[in-house]
């Protein structure tokens, strides 16, 4: 660090560590890490760290502490220097340190580090209309043709913002090419809560309904409920109804089998 850094190594120790740590607090809007930032990606504890060195980063003018273990100790370091920065990883990935050579964000991640070294904008998987591309600079800018062949100019370093339409865009100079799709939520036809539309800050007003109107179902529900309970009480007296005919029929063939039963015989 000291040859890198060009000023004298700060003080390091190493760290007292009884089972594991874990990554606590980790920077996903910087670019080391933003390619976890879907929560899908973004589950850490699943790496164990079993020795890693304490380094105090106000020792360090200038210094970014991107992630941070679970005891608070710093994770990851970037230390400006010159046109560039110094990525300080207090532990390694070596099997004896840590399990971060075996985790499936270890390709990423060193991919993600090497991309700081290089002038190439970051790139995502697939872009969708409304996101903003990153440009790499340029002393001339660049010119953009959309899918419907209009043209965009941008000045150096900028960005371009004009994604209003799915399709391909070309870039030149340099032949560069992206594909800007559509948001999978334009292809979802379940209706959103009301709650969801509350948290985005929509106001939802009720409908204002005549007076008359609100009577008038008022009294259809009131009607409806009426004929309901009308409805079971039919259901009821028709029941009582037919057990008196039931014990009617049975008390007459009871009487007629008791009469039978005590006519003389000659």
């Amino acid at each position: 660090m000291a040859a890198l850094l060009e000023r004298a190594a700060p003080t390091i120790t190493e760290a007292p560590v009884k089972d594991y740590v874990l990554l606590g607090k980790i920077d996903f809007q910087h670019p080391l890490f933003a390619p976890f930032s879907d929560p899908r990606f973004s589950d850490f504890t699943k790496i164990h760290f079993w020795k890693y060195r304490r380094v105090d980063p106000s020792t360090l003018p200038g210094a970014r502490v991107i992630a941070e273990f679970d005891r608070g100790d710093p994770a990851v370091i970037q230390i400006p220097l010159g046109r560039g920065s110094v990525v300080v990883i207090t532990s390694s990935w070596k099997p004896a340190d840590s399990q971060l050579a075996l985790s499936s964000k270890f390709v990423p991640l060193l991919h993600a580090l090497l991309e700081q070294s290089t002038d190439i904008p970051p790139t995502k998987a697939q872009y969708f209309v409304g996101d903003i591309i990153p440009m790499s600079s340029s002393t001339t800018g660049y010119t953009v043709r959309k899918p419907d062949d209009t043209e965009v100019r941008i000045d150096s370093g900028g960005a371009f913002a004009a994604t209003d339409q799915p399709g391909i865009y070309a870039v030149s100079p340099g032949g560069r090419r992206f594909v800007v799709n559509l948001s999978p939520e334009e292809s979802r036809l379940t209706p959103l809560p009301l709650d969801r539309f509350t948290a985005l800050g929509i106001p939802l007003q009720k409908p204002e309904v005549d007076p008359k109107i609100a009577a008038q179902r008022a009294n259809a529900a009131q009607a409806f409920e009426i004929e309901g309970r009308q409805k079971v009480w039919r259901w009821l007296i028709a029941t009582a109804l037919g057990v008196l005919l039931l014990e009617t029929l049975i008390a007459g063939k009871l009487s007629g089998a008791n009469r039978s039963s005590t006519v003389p015989t000659p």
